[in-house]
């Protein structure tokens, strides 16, 4: 069974992140409260999602454990292969209906703040994903995540 296992905003770029118990994802605006809020460059940039699988592979790479916020997506996920859906969209909870786009590709900025040397090296291509908000709703945590298309 695919889920959320955490939801994470941020109101300002710089400003660390953190968790809420759920949030409001508004079609063509992205997540209510979050630094990107009617602020993005393209559609892709409204909410990003990464697999709580990644992070733990990555963690056992590096034997060191990172708390999941400090990987600035807004969604952690568990049990959906992320970046196997580009192109495809996914169901969350009862209403949210998202597009995934492309892959997320980790920053210089996440290594500096991180402090872990060849963190961009070792992320490439598992960092997560950038989606679209097809369809307005709330999610919440344990939400089921379903693979529409």
């Amino acid at each position: 069974m695919s889920i959320i296992k955490k939801i994470n905003i941020t109101a300002k770029s710089e400003a660390d992140t953190f968790y809420i118990e759920e949030a409001y994802l508004e079609s063509n605006a992205g997540i209510v409260g979050d630094r990107y809020y009617n602020n993005y460059e393209k559609p892709s940039n409204q909410i990003t999602l990464i697999e709580q699988e990644i992070i733990e592979d990555f963690e056992k790479k590096i034997n060191q454990k990172i708390e999941h916020k400090d990987f600035r997506r807004n969604v952690i996920t568990e049990g959906i292969p992320l970046t196997k859906l580009i192109n495809k969209k996914i169901q969350i909870g009862n209403e949210v209906v998202l597009k995934i786009h492309e892959i997320c590709q980790p920053c210089h900025y996440l290594q500096k703040k991180l402090k872990i040397d060849n963190l961009v090296k070792l992320l490439v291509n598992k960092s997560g994903v950038k989606a679209e908000i097809i369809t307005s709703g709330k999610i919440k945590i344990n939400d089921k995540l379903i693979i529409l298309d």
